[in-house]
């Protein structure tokens, strides 16, 4: 969300580029039709609309009508019952700043004394801040407080989050993986930097090549998608590494567990080309299975919800799936099969830009990083940098933190800005950790 460059009073001059709204995150113009319009005290005005319909603190909120006022003082605005900022109006345009703690409910618009309230609310929702976790933003390996420690992220990569808090980071260059403790320290957990191999063993001799995702089990077990090996590693709390089926895996790039049975699921980097799209199902008891929906999926991450559906995002379709792992039945959630954007709203209306990473929170609301570029291509769309919310029992997507372009901005969620977050996880308070690659930095979000 763009901050406006001037407001006024009156708003003199040209057209002002405003982008409104934490939710949506759509650039609109404001027009100066009428610099010193007077408000019509016999006639009426009107509300017709206005946008974004819900944000949080700081949201800047646009109200088309008629018969407004260019002197903010003949104007107030309220909603839910608080009086709000008017930052500038004019015949038909005004715009307010949403303060902390406002509540959802409806706008009332006074002017001259005469009331006008909105047929629709505008919903308030949690103000989200984002800041830097752990990373010094420049691809490199050391280990250290949160400043100064690198990552190497020049490839999709993942991560997952144990139940003391712990982040364990695939640093897929470093053919590492990294443990970061609450407090943002970072060590390297399991391999040696910059040492491709696969060598089983204690912590001390283990090797990875190139390490793509992670998982953690119910017992703190980690469980590594370990690319370039074509292996799945398991890691005990220890550091003890051992190989599942040995190299028997088609370049796995995406792992989940099911933390009530113990199964394991992982995708492939191979899926549309080598295997049919098929997810590996590797179960408890060590029974290993290929499993296969009826349109091939191409998995970034995946995620496992709490009835145990396998939730994917799907890099090439760019839409958002529930697998039934017992019938293994394909169910759209979010987004429409080959169109790609931005846009927030209710399932297929939904448009996602190739995403990659996914998790789930406790309540099985899902939360989506946008890669903005297929596995296989070069190119990135820029409006994929931010990362999505699809609500629990209803499918609506929202925008949560950063927007239609990449970059590196801290603070509230609208103003955030990430490049190319490829992995992301939930600590059991509900803060979100997301993997931004292009910034090769590991950034927080926290919600008020």
């Amino acid at each position: 969300m763009k901050k406006y460059k001037a407001m006024k009073a009156i708003f003199y001059g040209a057209t002002l580029l405003l982008q409104l709204g934490l939710a949506s995150c759509k650039e609109q113009f404001f027009e100066q039709t009428d610099d010193s319009y007077t408000h019509n005290s016999n006639a009426p005005f009107v509300i017709s609309k206005f946008s974004p319909l819900e944000g949080s603190e700081a949201t800047e909120v646009m109200i088309y009508g008629d018969n407004y006022s260019s002197a903010l003082s003949d104007i107030s605005v309220k909603i839910n019952g608080k009086p709000v900022t008017v930052l500038g109006a004019n015949k038909n345009r005004m715009i307010v700043k949403i303060p902390a703690a406002l509540g959802s409910g409806k706008i009332e618009v006074t002017i001259a004394g005469k009331t006008v309230t909105s047929t629709e609310p505008f919903v308030y929702t949690l103000k989200r801040t984002v800041s830097s976790f752990a990373g010094a933003g420049v691809a490199g390996f050391s280990d250290g407080a949160a400043d100064v420690a690198r990552f190497d992220f020049r490839s999709n990569a993942g991560m997952d989050i144990d139940s003391k808090g712990n982040l364990y980071v695939a640093d897929i260059f470093n053919n590492c993986i990294r443990k970061i403790t609450p407090a943002g320290v970072v060590s390297t957990f399991i391999g040696k930097p910059g040492v491709e191999g696969y060598v089983n063993g204690n912590k001390d001799v283990a090797l990875f090549n190139h390490p793509m995702d992670v998982a953690v089990d119910k017992d703190d077990n980690l469980y590594v998608a370990d690319a370039w090996n074509w292996a799945v590693r398991k890691v005990t709390p220890e550091g003890l590494v051992s190989s599942i089926r040995g190299q028997a895996f088609a370049f796995p790039q995406g792992i989940a567990i099911n933390k009530n049975t113990g199964v394991v699921y992982i995708s492939s980097a191979l899926a549309a080309n080598y295997h049919g799209g098929k997810i590996y199902e590797f179960s408890a008891s060590g029974v290993l299975n290929e499993r296969g929906v009826d349109v091939p999926i191409f998995s970034g991450g995946m995620a496992v919800d709490s009835k145990g559906n396998l939730i994917i995002a799907d890099n090439v379709s760019s839409v958002i799936y529930s697998v039934n792992t017992t019938t293994w039945a394909r169910t759209p959630i979010a987004g429409a099969a080959g169109e790609t954007g931005l846009t927030d709203g209710i399932g297929a209306v939904a448009r996602f830009d190739h995403p990659w990473g996914i998790a789930v929170d406790a309540k099985d609301n899902i939360y989506v990083a946008g890669c903005g570029h297929r596995f296989e291509g070069p190119d990135i769309s820029a409006s994929a940098s931010n990362i999505r919310m699809i609500e629990a029992g209803t499918n609506k997507v929202s925008t949560i933190a950063g927007g239609d372009t990449q970059g590196f901005t801290n603070g509230l969620g609208g103003v955030a800005r990430f490049a190319v977050p490829t992995g992301i996880a939930i600590g059991t308070d509900g803060a979100i950790y997301v993997l931004d690659k292009g910034n090769h930095r590991i950034r927080k979000i926290v919600s008020e």
